[in-house]
């Protein structure tokens, strides 16, 4: 299973470190519990800020095509999106990856090998994640986060291992470090689409919606944290945008192809499915994150409380230095 070899094609974007500054302050707006404002760009969905990028709303001659009523509701379209989703409260998946960024000061670094991605479950809605990039059977980088932290520990350096921990109810701290991967690891879950969605309140949240576009639901959920593009057949998405406070989207992930999830004591016909392909982009071209995917597993014995234990990870691998992303 091979991977495009992907260069940066030089197009002039936000630095990493500002990008993944405004994708943290989406989410700390969003965990502290204020709203994202009701601002609704359906023709012209950003696909980053102040970056050129390729317009999942336009036609081949660069017109917008119709947005037009749907067949559902966005109550009922959540509840059949998330009725697949019962059976991967955990996930052990074997990757290929590619890792693509411009660090903050300036140059572009790139790591593509094997990996691992692993993920569980253990509260309703609050996922663990595990994320290794391997090399010969060396692990490279390993991402992580639990309910409280997330964290990167960088051992390409075998003699100056580093460790970047941060906490993440304070995501919106003032002196934030940028965490040095494109993606943090806690929004793995939701731009794959195994985050169920919020169902919207009778007492009415503002900006959930359901339309029709090119033959696919166009979901934008309540308070507009994230956008959706739903296959209306298989009812998983192709395409998944996490916002930022003012509307426009920052991270932006496409889905492609799908293969399903070993489910044990299940037969194969009636296993959930997941992407093949997983491509994110934050700042253009120059920082971006590709997964292919081809065997995973539901199995729980596959996941160890101590792959979502920093200070367990950390006696392990044993960092010669541990940078504080919280700025403290």
């Amino acid at each position: 299973m091979e991977l495009p070899n992907d260069q940066g094609d030089g197009h002039s974007c936000l630095s990493f470190g500002e990008a993944e500054s405004r994708l943290g302050q989406a989410f700390g707006l969003r965990q502290a519990g204020m709203p994202a404002p009701l601002v609704l760009l359906f023709v012209c969905w950003l696909a980053l800020i102040g970056c050129k990028q390729d317009d999942a709303f336009t036609t081949g001659g660069g017109h917008a095509s119709p947005i037009t009523n749907a067949d559902i509701t966005y109550n009922e379209l959540a509840e059949r999106y998330n009725e697949q989703l019962e059976v991967l409260s955990s996930l052990w998946a074997r990757t290929d990856v590619v890792i693509v960024w411009r660090e903050d000061g300036g140059g572009v670094r790139r790591e593509q090998g094997e990996g691992k991605l692993m993920l569980r479950r253990p509260h309703e809605s609050e996922f663990e994640t595990a994320f290794l990039v391997e090399k010969l059977g060396r692990t490279y980088l390993w991402a992580g986060s639990n309910k409280e932290q997330y964290w990167l520990f960088d051992l390409v350096d075998g003699d100056n291992k580093t460790a970047y921990v941060g906490a993440l109810d304070k995501l919106d701290a003032p002196g934030r470090r940028a965490f040095p991967l494109p993606v943090r690891p806690e929004v793995m879950p939701a731009l794959l689409g195994l985050t169920p969605l919020p169902i919207q309140s009778s007492a009415g949240q503002s900006g959930a919606s359901v339309s029709m576009y090119n033959g696919q639901y166009l979901v934008v959920t309540p308070g507009e944290d994230m956008r959706l593009l739903i296959d209306p057949e298989t009812f998983r998405p192709t395409r998944v945008d996490l916002n930022n406070a003012e509307g426009f989207s920052v991270l932006t992930a496409k889905l492609e192809g799908s293969f399903g999830v070993e489910v044990p004591g299940v037969r194969k016909t009636r296993w959930p499915s997941i992407c093949e392909r997983l491509e994110v982009h934050v700042s253009g071209y120059e920082s971006r994150l590709t997964i292919a995917m081809d065997e995973a597993t539901n199995n729980p014995n596959k996941l160890l409380d101590t792959m979502f234990d920093f200070e367990m990870l950390k006696r392990g691998m044993r960092p010669a230095q541990i940078i504080d992303l919280d700025g403290r």
